[in-house]
């Protein structure tokens, strides 16, 4: 996400470990295009079923929310649900290998 998709804002991709050791890949964009200050309150937007962070940033910059955020001072976090493409891993499964990656709920 962050090289193709962040459209000149700054972001920083994050892993967090669950306790049962599925690895979420989290963004975030840390200010807008015309500051350089991440003093902001944090906000996390967090995507529906069968969805990723990508649905926050994929509009138009004007249009996606994650961008309006970041540009009035928010510092955004995107999160990612286990099993999609930013969150495809584990620290002991292997998801294309390991049915037991899918065994969640």
């Amino acid at each position: 996400m962050k090289d193709n998709v962040c459209k000149g804002y700054p972001c920083e991709e994050h892993k967090v470990i669950t306790n049962d050791g599925y690895i979420l890949g989290v963004f975030r964009i840390s200010h807008g295009r015309k500051s350089s200050s991440s003093l902001g309150r944090p906000v996390l937007l967090q995507h529906g079923l069968l969805d990723s962070a990508t649905t926050w940033v994929l509009n138009f910059l004007d249009q996606s929310l994650a961008f309006i955020l970041a540009d009035v001072g928010y510092d955004v976090w995107l999160g990612n649900i286990r099993g999609n493409r930013y969150s495809r891993a584990h620290v002991k499964y292997n998801p294309n290998h390991d049915e037991a990656f899918w065994d969640f709920s």
